[in-house]
């Protein structure tokens, strides 16, 4: 299980955050760039795909989308759906100010 800490510091330190928190400032658009395969369903993979999207591979996509994806599954039904990605923004912006030492969520 990833903790915060653990998935702040898979960030890249030269990531910038404004790309992906506007990806998710629109809950259904962003529902719509997750689901790839138009089946009404996010998966961990598709996150950890839009991750990499945003230049976060490897190890640090795993650790990072599980993580987020864990938070964002609010039902635990191992879907994300478009009204879970409401608090998308709020989780990212808790991983950067742990990144920076500054929070732990």
């Amino acid at each position: 299980m990833s903790s915060a800490r653990e998935a702040a510091s898979a960030l890249p330190s030269n990531f910038d955050m404004n790309g992906l928190t506007n990806a998710f400032s629109n809950p259904i658009q962003a529902f719509r760039m997750l689901d790839k395969n138009n089946d009404g369903r996010v998966t961990k993979e598709d996150l950890q795909l839009l991750l990499q999207q945003f230049g976060i591979n490897g190890m640090a996509a795993k650790v990072l989308s599980k993580y987020i994806f864990k938070q964002l599954d609010a039902n635990g039904n191992g879907t994300i759906e478009p009204s879970d990605l409401v608090h998308a923004n709020g989780i990212l912006s808790n991983l950067l100010k742990t990144k920076q030492g500054g929070g732990d969520y």
